[in-house]
């Protein structure tokens, strides 16, 4: 597979993980509410009558209309926010996630791969249902899902439906205002929280297998339950990400405060396009697993500092193993296309097919050369 390989963890406090914000949903959910807000049975409440306010009044301040452009984005867009909730063969909710329209003629909704891949071919007879801002609940179909972007794609039949836009988020400046929507913990819907894009060209580790690239760092909170929900750009009112995970410590399970990741609108985009179309992506299928160039390696054979990957394995029997492709090579280039942050190799292979010859430019020994690969299948 194209897979680069697990980095090795730091050890002691400082060690991280990173958790999907998708929740599973446990049995009881608000029925110990009350007693847990005051903290004591209701027999031990004790009736106290005020004393008379001595704080002055504060002045009204008139708020000139069409002054506060986070709250127009948020009218503008939350109607295009849902709720996804995967239910059980016996009607009962299992788990649910965040998620957001992006066809509203059609019936489009973006959301993430583990929102949904639970109940996936589980021959249960579960199902979905998707909940909008004004409590209507629709029940979805699953057009397609990719594991290797974590993004899927529902459909719903309803009316006056409303689409999130999608962004190009390679223009989205580090630093751009943004807010995420979503339901955090399963229950409190139509969340919204702030924040900055903190960095861009992500790689980060979802599972022991699966990396996900290009992905945009935020500091806006992101809890579970969000996972799917947009991260809307405020300037552009457009959607700029889909929040997927968050940072935690493995030895204490906290989650970091303001270290959320999303994966891009660019890549939604081309993803859910492809799984409309014909419900899965087919892409061609290298058979490495690679690591990323450091700046220093990279500026030491004169590409840009985020250029390159260096090939860690060969799978045998593999494309690349036909073509004599060896660990410690370096591939720069496929088809004339630099890898590097904003054009990581997964996205270039995602437009990739079975059966395409891919020019690969490969440093090898100091030499530059190019080694043509007949791709296979990606599994």
């Amino acid at each position: 597979m194209n897979t680069p390989p697990a980095p090795t963890r730091a050890s002691g406090p400082s060690a991280a993980a990173l958790l999907l914000v998708g929740i599973v949903l446990g049995g009881v959910v608000g029925g110990a509410t009350a007693t847990v807000i005051t903290g004591r049975a209701p027999s031990e409440l004790v009736e106290v009558t005020p004393a008379p306010a001595s704080i002055p009044t504060a002045s009204a301040v008139v708020v000139p209309a069409g002054s506060d452009t986070t709250v127009d984005v948020v009218r503008e867009l939350l109607p295009a926010v849902v709720t996804v909730v995967n239910r059980a063969a016996n009607g009962q909710p299992q788990s649910s996630g965040s998620g957001f329209v992006i066809d509203a003629q059609q019936g489009y909704v973006a959301t993430n791969n583990h929102v949904v891949e639970n109940v996936r071919g589980t021959g249960t007879g579960a199902s979905f249902d998707v909940i909008f801002s004004d409590n209507r609940t629709v029940r979805a179909t699953l057009v397609g899902r990719d594991p290797q972007t974590d993004i899927a794609v529902l459909k719903v039949s309803a009316s006056g439906l409303v689409a999130a836009p999608l962004a190009d988020s390679d223009k989205a400046p580090v630093g751009a205002h943004v807010i995420a929507i979503g339901s955090p913990l399963g229950e409190f819907q139509n969340t919204v929280t702030e924040g900055v894009v903190s960095a861009k060209g992500r790689r980060v580790q979802e599972t022991a297998n699966v990396f996900l690239e290009d992905m945009i760092q935020t500091d806006a909170a992101i809890n579970p339950g969000n996972s799917g929900g947009p991260l809307i750009w405020v300037a552009a009112k457009q959607v700029v990400g889909m929040n997927t995970l968050v940072q935690v410590d493995p030895q204490t399970d906290i989650i970091a405060q303001g270290l959320g990741f999303a994966v891009s609108s660019n890549t939604i985009r081309d993803i859910a396009n492809e799984l409309i179309t014909s419900g899965q992506v087919v892409r061609g299928f290298i058979g490495i697993s690679y690591l990323p160039l450091t700046p220093r390696q990279a500026i030491s054979l004169g590409l840009p500092a985020t250029a390159g990957i260096t090939i860690d394995s060969v799978v045998a029997g593999s494309p690349a193993a036909q073509a004599a492709l060896r660990p410690g090579d370096i591939i720069t280039k496929v088809n004339d296309q630099q890898i590097d942050q904003q054009h990581p190799l997964t996205s270039i292979m995602a437009k990739t097919r079975p059966g395409d010859r891919a020019r690969l430019t490969v440093i090898r020994g100091g030499q530059t050369q190019v080694i043509e690969v007949t791709l296979g299948r990606q599994q």
